[in-house]
Parts: structure tokens; sequence; C-alpha cells
């Protein structure tokens, strides 16, 4: 009991209030500095308004404004700004591509001499591609059906020389349009005809030689078509 009794009068020791006379010395000098600081501004606003004055035509309570604003020398500009975006182009679905009509061509404008030059063209284009003078050799005939099955026929002269439909048969036109199941092609009467591919045979010319397709095998979409690794199979007539 003794101990605690100690113990309370020697906090009692370390934490005494300020004497009086010590509190008001402090006071005065915190009047003081603060009057002498309140001074310095004084005095240097009076010295800038001396010096500007004449030299401008403002208003002493304008620039008295503008003295109380704060100048940032730098201003950070967010990391978004700096970005730039990138704005991706939409592509058309296949839906909205069938409502717009771009899978089918008009029945009607399509001339056969306007055709032509597509033709001449695709002539060229497969005697590069095909390679007739070494590929029609025996050892690389197996190479030839492949080149010939992946091959682009827009602009091909081709001939129905087989079909299920009799009416088909002897149909000979500019192949405007490829499907996956049909050709679309443009006759020497300006007649735009859908031929379909399913139990049809067709001839096509390059340069010297004939070539024949069976369009059973080619029930594929073009572009499909171009990368897609094809196995001989045997042909049935119909």
């Amino acid at each position: 009991m003794e101990k605690d009794g100690n113990s309370k009068e020697s906090e009692m020791m370390i934490y005494q209030p300020l004497p009086a006379e010590v509190r008001v010395t402090l006071a005065q000098h915190s009047l003081l500095s603060g009057s002498t600081q309140s001074n310095e501004k004084k005095l240097e606003d009076r010295f800038l308004m001396s010096y500007i004055q004449p030299r401008t035509s403002v208003i002493p309570e304008e620039l008295t404004a503008v003295f109380k604003k704060n100048f940032p020398l730098w201003v950070s500009r967010p990391a978004n700004e700096n970005k730039k975006t990138r704005t991706r182009k939409k592509a058309l679905t296949s839906i909205e591509k069938r409502k717009l009509g771009l899978h089918k061509l008009p029945k009607t404008g399509i001339k056969y001499k306007a055709c032509a030059p597509l033709h001449q063209l695709w002539v060229e284009y497969m005697e590069k591609f095909l390679e007739l003078e070494n590929s029609t050799k025996a050892a690389n005939k197996d190479l030839l059906y492949q080149r010939i099955a992946k091959a682009d026929y827009h602009g091909c002269l081709l001939m129905v020389t087989r079909s299920k439909c009799p009416s088909y048969i002897g149909t000979k036109g500019i192949i405007v349009l490829e499907t996956k199941n049909t050709f679309q092609i443009i006759c020497e009467d300006d007649q735009l005809r859908i031929i379909p591919k399913r139990d049809s045979v067709f001839t096509f010319n390059v340069s010297k030689w004939t070539f024949t397709l069976f369009g059973n095998h080619m029930n594929i979409r073009p572009s499909e078509r171009a990368a897609r690794k094809f196995k001989s199979k045997p042909t049935i007539d119909l």
C-alpha cells in the first residue's frame, strides 16, 4: 500500500500545470509572431501593388483577387487521356449480310460481254496456278487434281454436260458467283442462271486441255475448299 501511494505522488510531481507567468509569456510571444507575420505580408502586398499599379490599367481590387489565387507550374494529365482508344470496325454478321442481299446477284443488268474480260483474267490465273506443262505429266497428276479442287472458279466459262435435270444439260456461261451448293452463271443471252452442283457434271477448257468437274465433290464453300485437303474418290456415273 505504501508503494502505491509513492507512485501516485511521483506522477503528481511529473505532470504539473505550468505556472501562470510562463503561460502569459507564451501567449505574448505567439501574438507577437503572428503580428510580425501579418505585418510582413502586408508589406509584401503593398510593395507589389506599388510596383504593378502604375504599370497596368487593372483595378487594385482585381489585382488583390489575382494574388490570392494559386497558379500551379505543372498540371498532370490523367493517364486515360494520354492513351489513344482504338476503335475496331464491327464486321457484318451472316444474318445482316443476308438481309442486305450481299449473297444475291440481280437477275437483270449483268451483261455477258462485260464478263468476258473476267474470263480472260481467269484463264491467265489458271495457267499460272496449274502449271499445265509440268503438272499434266503422270508423276504430277495428284498435284494437278489437288490444285483443280482448290482453284477459284469466278470467271470460268463452264458448261453442264450431265445432270439429273435434263433442262440444265448444255447450259453454258461465265461463273459470276459460286456458293456452297450452286454455280451462278451469266449466259450469252444475258440471263443469270443458277445451276446446282449436286448431281451435275461440268466441263471447262484451259488452253488446249479440257477438264471435268463433278459437282458432288464441290459441295464446299470456296473459301473452305482452298484450305482443305482432298482425297481421291471414285466417281460414279449418274
